[in-house]
């Protein structure tokens, strides 16, 4: 998800490029899901063409164009994979994908291309091009009303590193009440605005702290030293203008994209995926480098845990929890027919909620099935409990018809004997699975006592 420093990118292309520009018109379209706020794509495109651009500003994750005239602003926030582009310019990676191609015009997901048009004092004199671009449309679009500072999403944002870094006596007074993990304090938007899952991770690192330790137990050195690299890792980030190849060496980032290398098969995949973020990006690792070297010289050993439902990077050498600290395991068992419930995963919304919690995740396997399925076997543990009760036990291969005992398969007489009853082939048809069509399946006697209600694994 792009962060603080990517966004900050973003903010400052359209700042040096679109300001003093006029929006000549706007090409919409429409998505229900990323225009929010009770606008739909016609409303927002209205309400913003033929006003000048007079800067672009941010907080978190969160960045507006600011605009002259009357009406409200055009606010914007990435979501996942979110990004703006300038025609013929590259799109403000998260990070370089370099399948994608640049030349493309409109851009493919795009949902707004501003076409701009100089004035006397604008920052070009040639016509310009904007468009924000959504592949996956977990983005934002939205009108607020100036300060959009004032108003939600926004006025609930906690302090963003960059812009309003808190004192370290302040700082210590917004930990003071807090509970869960340090991970997830540090992720929730209401707390430090643009810190999402990367720059966590780096600023644990930086700071030699776990991100599973429980906030209650830093000591008063490991909060000096977050309040610390809780400044320091977005602006060294934003200083080399978010690009991953101008971080430090001994950065974290430069190296936890590896996980799941050893999934690649053959010597061509192998090949790109050590060279690669194992997700068709760009190669991070510093040329010549092997390895995170520790203080020592020696690799460090990098494992990935899940804090806050995020996947996490820890080098277990430096980051080590407190004493007598310990970590719940997490209890997880798949497979097919099973699935897991828990309370749902922390997230970087900007919705001001933590995600946080005292300890790490227990899961408790339950059987998945429908609504339907469970009726199904509901009904039928009903219907042999009954039959129990009155006729006694059955086999499961047994059916119980008028007029024929349970336990011998003989039909009575008025006399109350019985004589036997020619066994009949028993059909029963197979359950449709992912293939569409049902089939039946005709079983004799015994080769039925294995068959129950149960659910196949192509229902589930």
């Amino acid at each position: 998800m792009p962060e603080l420093p990517e966004v900050e990118r973003a903010r400052k292309l359209i700042q040096e490029t679109c300001r003093g520009y006029k929006i000549k018109s706007v090409d919409s379209v429409e998505d229900k899901i990323v225009y929010t706020g009770g606008d739909d794509h016609s409303a927002f495109a209205k309400e913003i063409t033929g006003r000048t651009i007079t800067g672009c500003e941010r907080k978190g994750k969160t960045f507006w164009m600011t605009l002259a005239g009357k009406g409200r602003l055009p606010v914007m926030h990435f979501g996942m994979t979110g990004m703006i582009q300038l025609k013929g310019q590259e799109p403000t990676w998260y990070r370089r994908r370099p399948k994608e191609n640049s030349n493309n015009w409109p851009p493919k997901f795009h949902k707004f291309v501003l076409k701009l048009e100089p004035q006397e004092g604008s920052v070009g004199d040639e016509p310009v091009e904007l468009a924000f671009l959504d592949g996956r449309r977990l983005g934002r679009l939205r009108l607020l009303p100036s300060p959009v500072t004032s108003h939600p999403p926004v006025s609930a944002l906690g302090f963003d590193p960059v812009l309003s870094h808190p004192s370290f006596e302040e700082f210590q007074e917004l930990i003071a009440k807090k509970k869960g993990t340090v991970k997830g304090m540090i992720m929730d938007q209401a707390f430090s605005a643009g810190v999402g899952n990367w720059v966590a991770d780096e600023v644990l690192y930086q700071a030699r702290i776990h991100p599973s330790c429980p906030v209650n137990h830093l000591s008063s050195q490991n909060i000096k030293d977050l309040h610390y690299q809780l400044r320091a890792v977005p602006l060294k980030a934003v200083e080399v203008n978010a690009d991953s190849r101008q971080f430090p060496e001994d950065w974290l980032f430069r190296w936890r994209w590896g996980k799941g290398k050893k999934q690649a098969k053959g010597k061509k995949k192998a090949e790109d995926a050590e060279g690669s973020d194992g997700e068709g990006g760009e190669d991070t690792k510093p040329p010549g480098k092997d390895f995170l070297a520790l203080p020592n010289g020696k690799p460090a050993t990098i494992v990935y845990v899940e804090v806050g439902g995020r996947t996490t990077a820890v080098v277990e050498e430096l980051q080590k929890m407190p004493e007598g600290v310990e970590i719940k395991p997490k209890i997880s068992k798949g497979g097919k027919g099973s699935q897991s419930k828990k309370r749902p995963k922390g997230d970087d919304s900007d919705n001001g909620s933590s995600g946080l919690s005292s300890e790490e995740e227990v899961t408790t396997p339950v059987k998945a099935t429908t609504a339907r399925q469970r009726g199904s076997a509901s009904k039928k543990v009903k219907s042999e409990v009954k039959t129990e009760i009155e006729d006694g036990p059955l086999r499961k291969s047994q059916k119980v018809s008028k007029g024929t005992t349970p336990s011998s398969g003989r039909k009575a007489n008025g006399n109350g004997n019985s004589k036997p009853v020619k066994k009949e082939p028993t059909s029963i048809t197979k359950p449709r699975g992912s293939r569409g069509k049902a089939t039946k399946i005709d079983l004799d006697g015994e080769d039925s006592s294995g068959l129950s209600d149960a659910p196949s694994e192509n229902e589930l």
